[in-house]
């Protein structure tokens, strides 16, 4: 039994990993394109997927369980929090800086 709550916090603990490594790339993405002038628009959708991930990363930090309780329930979520960030940064790309 022992080993099995390692063996799940442990992959818990890789793919929340993942997903902050995720969401700080794209805040990161999200700082660049401000200085160079990204359009509103696309700013916004980023923002509004930062802060979609950020709260599902927050949710299951909060939980405390490092996914035993749950674990598929977290790897749901952290995949979740994952899209959010990897789609933030496609909005990004996909609208031409203004001028």
């Amino acid at each position: 039994l022992r080993d099995r709550v390692h063996t799940i916090q442990d992959r818990t603990f890789q793919i929340r990993n993942v997903a902050m490594d995720a969401l700080l790339a794209l805040i990161d993405d999200i700082g660049r394109a401000t200085g160079a002038g990204a359009d509103d628009t696309a700013l916004k959708m980023a923002r509004d997927r930062q802060r979609r991930a950020q709260f599902l990363l927050d949710f299951i930090e909060a939980e405390n369980s490092i996914g035993f309780h749950a674990d598929q329930e977290a790897a749901r979520i952290l995949a979740r929090a994952i899209d959010f960030a990897r789609r933030g940064q496609a909005a990004l790309r996909e609208v031409a800086p203004a001028r």
